[in-house]
C-alpha cells in the first residue's frame, strides 16, 4: 500500500488503522469486536467478504487469530498485513479477489491487548508479564479442557470467553492461530486424556486433513519446512516436514 513498516502498531495505532481500513473498503470490510480484555480494549476483529454486513448461506468462514501470548507480537502484525493486503489486492489480483469472493473470513489480530501494551521490545524472556492477561492467566492454557473438563474464573479471562462465544456464534469451518517461538506447523489436538508431558499422538476425527493441510502449510516456508531447529536455545527441536501433532510435541492440558 506504499507505506514503511519500522513498528509494531499500539492498541491506538492498530484500532486507528482498522477503523480507516473498513471506511476505505465497506464493500469487502467489517469491523466490530466481539468483546473487551481485563483492562477494556477491544478484542477487534475485522471481517473480510464480499458484502460483509449480510451473512451468506454456504460461503465457509475460516478466522485467523494472533497475538494470544502478548509478548508474541509478530502474529499481531502479521495479520495486520494479511488485512491490508486482502483489501489493497481485490479487484487486482485474481487469487485474491477469488478468495475473498468465495470466502467469509474473519482475522483477528490481537486476543491479549493488555498483555502486548506490556510487553518490552527485547523481553525475550517475557519477564515484564506480557505473556500473560492482565489477571496472570496464559489465555493458551485456559480454554475448557476437553478430556476432564477443567474451567477457571470466567472473571479472570474475558479474553478467552469472548472468543468461545464467537466460535459457537459463528460456527467456523477451519481456523488458524499464530504464535511466536518455534517456527512449525502444529495440528490438533493440542492435549490428551491422560495429558502425557510429551511424546503422546493425539489424534483427531480429521487427523488426515489437518496433517495434509499442515504439510501444505510447512512446505510453502522456506525455513519451517526444513524441520530444523531456529532457536539457538532448543537445539533439540526438530520436526519431520516442519510439522508435528500438538501433543506429540507438548501436551497443553485445559486450565493451569
Amino acid at each position: 500500500m506504499g507505506e514503511t513498516y519500522d513498528k509494531y502498531y499500539n492498541y491506538v495505532d492498530l484500532t486507528e488503522r482498522f477503523r480507516s481500513l473498513a471506511q476505505r473498503h465497506p464493500h469487502i470490510a467489517n469491523l466490530s469486536s466481539v468483546g473487551r480484555s481485563v483492562e477494556g480494549r477491544e478484542l477487534w476483529v475485522m471481517r473480510i467478504t464480499l458484502d460483509p454486513e449480510k451473512d451468506s448461506p454456504g460461503r465457509p468462514r475460516f478466522k485467523y487469530v494472533g497475538n494470544m501470548h502478548g509478548d508474541e507480537t509478530v502474529s499481531r502484525q502479521v495479520l495486520v498485513y494479511l488485512v491490508e493486503y486482502l483489501l489493497s489486492r481485490y479487484g487486482e489480483e485474481p487469487r485474491v479477489t477469488e478468495l475473498v469472493n468465495s470466502t467469509d473470513i474473519y482475522i483477528m489480530p490481537s486476543m491479549n491487548p493488555d498483555g502486548f501494551e506490556r510487553s518490552k521490545e527485547g523481553d525475550c524472556t517475557g519477564v515484564t508479564g506480557g505473556r500473560d492477561n492482565s489477571k496472570f492467566s496464559d489465555l493458551n492454557r485456559s480454554f475448557p479442557d476437553q478430556f476432564d473438563g477443567t474451567t477457571v474464573d470466567p472473571g479472570h479471562i474475558p479474553e478467552v470467553m469472548a472468543v468461545i462465544r464467537w466460535i459457537q456464534e459463528k460456527n467456523f469451518v477451519l481456523s488458524g492461530n499464530l504464535h511466536g517461538g518455534t517456527v512449525v506447523a502444529s495440528y490438533p489436538f493440542d492435549d490428551s486424556a491422560t495429558h502425557h508431558l510429551q511424546g503422546f499422538y493425539s489424534q483427531s476425527d480429521d487427523d488426515s486433513l489437518f496433517r495434509h493441510l499442515a504439510l501444505v502449510y510447512a512446505q510453502k516456508h522456506p525455513v519451517m519446512k526444513t524441520g530444523q531447529p531456529n532457536c539457538p536455545d532448543s537445539p533439540e527441536e526438530t520436526f519431520s516436514n516442519g510439522i508435528t501433532n500438538g501433543a506429540h510435541w507438548y501436551d497443553v492440558a485445559g486450565p493451569l
